[in-house]
């Protein structure tokens, strides 16, 4: 019945995007976390071509979204607010995954949802997540819904548009499925994506793994750094172009050799980078791999009575108050790598949204290589307009610019 439709890349024909306002609870202490996000609402209404659809899913957040929008001038005519209950504000991963056939039928995918392994998928808030997706699904006037009750999220989906799919395999068979064989969960991705072929990266890039799993890094007086993410997502470091070429982060010899976290980043991509150039495309041919620098570490320093130091430390309370490694929760400040990424770029019909990080007073190499990757996004797209969004604001929460997104594809 569904063997017509297919996934399209993200490169091609979008006809909405849906962003989730904040929670509340959701703060970075020094920092509007808000400012990116209507920035990115402002850049898709001028140069998407794109309805962009605002759902407002927590108590507070629709009066707090319409105030705000409007205070930076945004015409709220020109948005679609839903309200369907839903505490995930990184929509990419559990928003609706739309197939599409060239008849212009779609059907949406809807796998199962565990707030990235915190909790269980039977949970009220992960079935509340879930359902959110249908009704945002049915409010683009998509009925058909194929479920599955394999564990995934958007963010760790690669499509190239003609059934190839590029995952981590760490995230969605070890800490997403672990009662499935990774035959069993290559198979049900297969069914649901109407896919030809699996291409899994072994493990995601360091500073995106689950922090809860302990130290990231160490500072040279012994003090611990940890990550700010759970994700462990492929879209922050691989993506494709076109359906023949990928951009891949890369971490330089002089950073693998400046720490034991630049060391273990890229052991972990050139580990991809093999797998890539050993593959070939749904035609048969050897991929082109551009490489995307690694964003500057920048680091955060989090203390009691700061807005999000009690998010942070709550997940590791549930846990009994120690990392995965062991690693008791520090006491006093905490210190923290953003969960910064040039690859975490949104493609939107004649624009791409790519992340900027460079603040007054940081070293220059992080505008260098805000520079770089600019450039890179540039030469990877020449016919669409590449606008940097200042997102670290937005990035100290775990996620960035393509994770606060959701885009649809049109239907032909």
């Amino acid at each position: 019945m569904y063997e017509n439709y297919r996934m399209p890349g993200e490169f091609e024909k979008r006809s909405n995007v849906y962003v989730t306002w904040l929670p509340d609870y959701i703060r970075a202490e020094g920092y509007d976390n808000r400012q990116p996000c209507v920035d990115v609402i402002k850049a898709l209404l001028e140069y998407g071509d794109v309805t962009v659809n605002l759902n407002c899913g927590t108590p507070g957040s629709y009066e707090e979204a319409c105030s705000r929008l409007k205070e930076e001038g945004v015409d709220l005519d020109r948005i679609e607010i839903t309200q369907f209950e839903d505490s995930n504000f990184y929509v990419r991963d559990n928003g609706p995954s739309i197939m599409v056939d060239d008849k212009g039928h779609s059907y949406m995918v809807n796998p199962a949802w565990t707030y990235y392994g915190v909790w269980d998928k039977n949970s009220p808030e992960c079935q509340s997540a879930r359902k959110a997706a249908v009704h945002m699904a049915v409010a683009l006037g998509c009925f058909d819904i194929v479920n599955s009750e394999m564990v995934s999220e958007g963010g760790d989906r690669e499509f190239d548009g003609h059934g190839t799919l590029i995952a981590i395999e760490d995230t969605e068979c070890r800490k997403r499925n672990p009662e499935f064989t990774k035959e069993e969960v290559e198979a049900e991705y297969k069914r649901i994506y109407n896919l030809n072929k699996v291409i899994w990266l072994p493990q995601p890039m360091l500073e995106d793994d689950d922090y809860r799993l302990g130290i990231l890094d160490e500072k040279e007086d012994g003090t611990p750094v940890f990550g700010m993410s759970f994700a462990a997502h492929i879209d922050e470091m691989c993506r494709f172009i076109t359906p023949n070429k990928i951009l891949l982060a890369e971490v330089s010899d002089e950073e693998a050799a400046s720490s034991k976290a630049g060391a273990e980043s890229r052991r972990r991509i050139e580990a991809a980078y093999e797998i890539l150039s050993n593959e070939t495309d749904w035609e048969g041919k050897p991929f082109e791999i551009v490489r995307m620098p690694t964003a500057e570490p920048i680091e955060v320093v989090i203390a009691p009575g700061d807005e999000d130091y009690e998010l942070y430390k709550g997940f590791i309370d549930e846990m009994g108050g120690k990392f995965m490694d062991g690693t008791p929760w520090p006491e006093g400040p905490v210190h923290f790598y953003a969960a910064a990424s040039y690859c975490n770029f949104l493609i939107c019909n004649g624009v791409v949204l790519g992340q900027r990080y460079y603040h007054e007073g940081m070293n220059e190499v992080v505008k260098e290589k805000d520079e770089q990757a600019k450039a890179v996004l540039e030469s990877c797209f020449p016919d669409r307009k590449v606008i940097m969004i200042d997102s670290l604001a937005l990035n100290l929460s775990g996620g960035g610019v393509h994770c606060w997104t959701k885009d649809v594809a049109a239907s032909c």
